[in-house]
């Protein structure tokens, strides 16, 4: 088969070779046929391979018959095993010499040839077009409308106009309001712009067989006909118009929320039952509207998952985007740039737009979600309570993260204007408190958590946690009483955000109080715990402040080394966890291994993090991994990691040059490491400063050239800087093997005390040449200072060698 021009969505081949009965009198061969069925996005195909001829193709109105001249064994219960949306009821006549089949009556059926093959392609029904000012379903008022300045979301519809109707006509029913297609023929949506003309009505096309109603009622349906298209009436007198229901719109969400809970529920779920193909997805985008009314995200879920498996249509598969971006919002999990709520420009007169595009963007975009804040409290006034309850508590949790106290204040009179929200639960008075310390008035702050704190629910124990936080940040609490309270808080309550909240702050409590051991135990308990789920991720995410604490605490305590393993060894993966994506705590963990000489260990870390980052991250990772490298002696690993972490841009060293230097410089100690002076040289060239003297300095001595070498540690050690204790070592040594005795005995006048209490103690000494006795007997004194001189390099080496 040749490719599909739309994307597949199930394909199931069934290739058969049959073989052509000849006639008793015929000579000829029996003929070779393949047959082959896919069924795609857009049409189902039936793919016939004849190696003698083409069969007769007759396309009927719901069927089509393929006929050849000769009799075939058709595979009928493969071809009707085989599942297909629009190819069915395959049976066999004429004996065999054609094969009948079924499809949806008004199928767009396409026959085509190419050379042996021959393609019979049956695409869906084509839906009646609509002129521009017609009706629009209400299936497609959800779309949000590609054109710069259109209407989204249109909430705006006219009165029930009047029209003549038959004596038995009635209401629409409830099932009729709930059904997309029938508020689309019950009422026109009209866009927010006046219509100026109206426009001639739509002419029907035929469409697919739907199955009927499970109790159709001909007199009760209201067809909505614009009155310019009503055929004259001969009557004397209409009769008079009946008041029909207005449909349900779209993101009406009170009214698809309704009273009754029990019975519109029920009554959704057996539409869903009785349902079958289009009509039975649109019962479940019902049901997920319904659900998404009643703040309900994981019944709703459901709903839209199970509408997804029917293979929903175009504009179907488009509302199902909305409704899943919704529920998405609901949750605080969207991502605003993947939602079309963000992505879409809502308009001035698309209030739900600016309701769902505040709460997809609250938790991470805060400024973003705060411009359209005023238009969507004064749209949630007409939401549902549970749904406004909800929508606003993720705002104002959003408001008082980003400590904007304005808007906060704004969503708390909302809260407090609608019907009380959160006034039974604490939650009010614990965004009171947050308001209240966000505009510096803590005694006011800690009575509200005081009150919301007397009820033993989430948002009274988040009161406890703030009040503890706020009175340790006062200095009213010191960190053994914040200690006792957080672990009578933490034992008293299992579950919910409040407990993650309430260990990050018994962890932060250990730190400052010095007992690490505990607070990485809090923090082990942070990831096996809640690691694997999505509360645990952003509990993750609450212990990056622990983790930064107990890090900080690391680097400013001396003898930290043996923490800093423990750390890592023991909650390695949590740490990975809680990093963010330039691995900022991993990389001040390796620096804390690296500086109490667990090189390997830094390493190993170091090159994880640079395996996950790219870009400049990488790069930065790579120079210090390579520090790290060289400090333990490692060249040719270093080097490596420099080729493999440098970026394919060649303009770096243009955009970054301090960046571009320090890796040359780590490149030529790399080479003066390895024992290639002239490469180190190569790779200094240009560079000046002490560093690149220093390195120079060392190649020199790495290579024996010990005059030049004495010659370059003088530059450094003359230069305005105080000398290095390396430097003044490697400058006697390098005066020693020259030769230069008088060199050596200056250093050690000049700069033996700055070597006191280092690993070269005793060196210059050692290494200074004993006055001439000339040809007097040697003193004691002369002995004993060249004893002492002895002990000293014995000491050196001792030193040296040791582990």
């Amino acid at each position: 088969m040749h490719p599909c021009r739309t994307l597949s969505i199930s394909l199931a081949l069934l290739s058969v070779t049959t073989a052509l009965t000849a006639p008793p009198a015929a000579a000829e061969a029996p003929a070779t046929i393949t047959v082959q069925t896919g069924d795609h996005a857009d049409f189902s195909r039936l793919a016939l391979v004849n190696a003698q001829g083409a069969p007769a193709v007759d396309v009927g109105s719901c069927g089509g018959r393929v006929a050849f001249s000769q009799a075939v064994a058709w595979p009928l219960e493969a071809l009707n095993g085989t599942y297909s949306r629009r190819l069915t009821g395959f049976q066999t006549a004429e004996d065999g010499r054609s094969l009948t089949m079924d499809w949806p009556c008004g199928a767009r059926v396409t026959v085509r040839r190419e050379r042996r093959i021959t393609f019979i392609d049956v695409a869906d029904p084509p839906r009646p077009a609509r002129k521009p000012g017609a009706p629009v379903p209400a299936s497609e008022s959800v779309l949000l409308a590609e054109a710069p300045g259109a209407s989204v979301f249109p909430m705006i519809a006219p009165p029930p106009v009047p029209e003549p109707a038959p004596a038995q006509a009635a209401p629409v029913s409830l099932a009729e309001r709930l059904s997309p297609v029938a508020s689309a023929q019950a009422q026109p949506i009209v866009q927010a712009q006046p219509v100026v003309q109206a426009p001639p009505p739509v002419q029907p096309q035929p469409v697919a067989k739907a199955p009927p109603p499970p109790k159709p009622e001909p007199a009760r349906t209201v067809v909505a006909v614009p009155p310019s298209a009503m055929p004259p009436v001969a009557a004397p007198a209409p009769a008079p118009a009946v008041q029909a229901d207005p449909p349900i719109r779209a993101f009406d969400l009170d009214a698809w929320a309704g009273d009754d809970y029990p019975a519109r529920k029920q009554h959704l779920e057996q539409r869903i039952a009785e349902s079958q193909g289009r009509a039975r997805v649109d019962a479940l985008l019902a049901m997920a509207r319904f659900t998404l009314a009643r703040a309900l995200p994981e019944e709703g879920r459901a709903a839209l998952d199970a509408a997804e498996s029917l293979t929903p249509g175009p504009d179907q598969r488009y509302e199902l985007r909305l409704l899943r971006d919704a529920f998405r919002a609901l949750d605080g999990t969207a991502d605003p740039d993947d939602s079309q709520f963000v992505r879409a420009q809502p308009s001035p007169a698309a209030a739900d737009h600016h309701v769902w595009r505040s709460a997809t963007l609250a938790p991470s975009r805060w400024t973003a979600a705060k411009a359209s804040l005023p238009i969507a409290l004064k749209r949630l006034l007409s939401y549902p309570v549970d749904l406004r309850g909800r929508l606003l508590t993720q705002l104002a949790e959003s408001a008082g993260e980003a400590a904007d106290g304005p808007s906060l204040n704004l969503i708390v009179l909302e809260m407090i204007t609608l019907d009380g929200i959160g006034s039974t639960d604490g939650r009010l008075d614990f965004f009171r408190g947050r308001l209240a310390e966000l505009r510096n008035e803590t005694a006011e702050a800690l009575t509200h958590y005081k009150r919301a704190a007397a009820l033993p629910n989430l948002y009274g124990h988040r009161a406890q946690v703030r009040s503890i936080e706020l009175r340790l940040a006062s200095g009213a609490l010191d960190d053994p009483g914040a200690i006792a309270e957080l672990e009578s808080l933490r034992y008293a309550w299992r579950g919910g955000d409040v407990e993650t909240d309430a260990l990050a702050a018994l962890g932060a409590a250990y730190t400052r109080a010095g007992r690490i051991d505990a607070a990485l135990d809090i923090f082990g308990l942070l990831g096996r715990r809640f690691g694997a789920t999505a509360r645990g991720r952003a509990a993750l995410t609450t212990g990056r402040g622990l983790l930064d604490a107990v890090i900080g605490h690391l680097e400013t305590t001396p003898g930290s080394a043996l923490d800093a393993l423990s750390l890592q060894v023991r909650y390695g993966r949590t740490v990975a966890l809680t990093d963010d994506d330039a691995g900022t705590q991993q990389r001040r963990l390796a620096r804390l291994l690296a500086r109490g000489g667990f090189t390997l260990e830094a390493a190993r870390l170091l090159h994880t993090v640079a395996e996950a980052t790219r870009g400049a991250q990488r790069a930065a990772v790579g120079l210090e991994l390579a520090r790290v490298l060289l400090d333990a002696g490692r060249g040719a690993e270093a080097l490596a990691v420099l080729d493999h972490t440098a970026g394919p841009a060649p303009d770096a060293a243009a955009a970054d040059p301090q960046t571009a230097k320090r890796r040359a410089l780590l490149r030529a100690e790399a080479f003066a490491t390895e024992g290639e002076a002239m490469r180190a040289f190569d790779a200094l060239r240009g560079l000046t400063g002490p560093e690149a003297a220093r390195i120079r300095a060392d190649s020199l001595f790495r290579a024996g050239e010990w005059p030049a070498a004495r010659a370059a540690y003088a530059e450094l050690l003359g230069g305005p800087d105080a000398p290095l204790p390396d430097d003044i070592a490697f400058h006697a040594l390098a005066a020693f093997r020259a030769g230069d005795d008088a060199a050596v005995t200056a250093a050690a006048e000049r700069h033996g005390k700055a070597l006191a209490g280092t690993r070269w103690a005793g060196l210059l000494d050692a290494l200074a040449v004993p006055p001439d006795p000339a040809g007097k007997p040697l003193s004691s004194a002369t002995v004993g200072g060249q004893f002492a001189a002895a002990d000293a390099l014995a000491g050196v080496l001792r030193r040296w060698k040791a582990p």
